[in-house]
């Protein structure tokens, strides 16, 4: 009986088929290039990573501070922390920096999807740009903060 099987998948089995699956890299045919989706610039996408990135940088930080303590008994921890923190937060604000308040499916991606650990991690970038003095960032995400909770009604009168 297996090979009964076996013998079937052999006789329809379309060769066209299962080689189609590994491309030619030179192949530029029509049929044969696919289409990528790239939602790198969603903004659900945008304000995930911004968020993420704000919560999840301190065990980054104590990572790579970790693997640098072992490699150089020497070196200067709290340097590397306060680079540590700066490229972090930097680095939030440059997907923040993305979403765009005059593109419609961006407005109504943030109400619809912004959460209380998006607006946290607002509060907790525009702290530390107001520490580092870096003020034209504090007012792009406080922008960002006050359109949400102005639309959801949650700004003190």
């Amino acid at each position: 009986m297996p090979y009964g099987v076996l013998f079937l998948f052999i006789i329809y089995m379309d060769p066209t088929l299962v080689f189609g699956l590994f491309q030619d890299p030179e192949d530029k045919s029509e049929k044969r290039v696919k289409e990528i989706i790239d939602f790198s610039e969603h903004p659900y996408v945008l304000m995930g990573m911004f968020t993420r990135i704000i919560f999840r940088g301190d065990v980054v930080s104590n990572q790579i501070v970790k693997f640098f303590a072992e490699i150089n008994k020497e070196m200067d921890v709290e340097n590397l922390q306060i680079l540590n923190k700066n490229m972090i937060f930097s680095r939030a604000y440059s997907y923040l920096s993305k979403l765009d308040l005059n593109n419609s499916f961006h407005i109504e991606t943030l109400l619809d999807k912004a959460s209380d650990p998006f607006l946290q991690a607002c509060d907790l970038s525009i702290e530390y740009f107001t520490e580092s003095e870096e003020y034209e960032k504090c007012s792009l995400i406080k922008k960002f903060k006050d359109f949400i909770e102005f639309s959801q009604n949650k700004l003190p009168l």
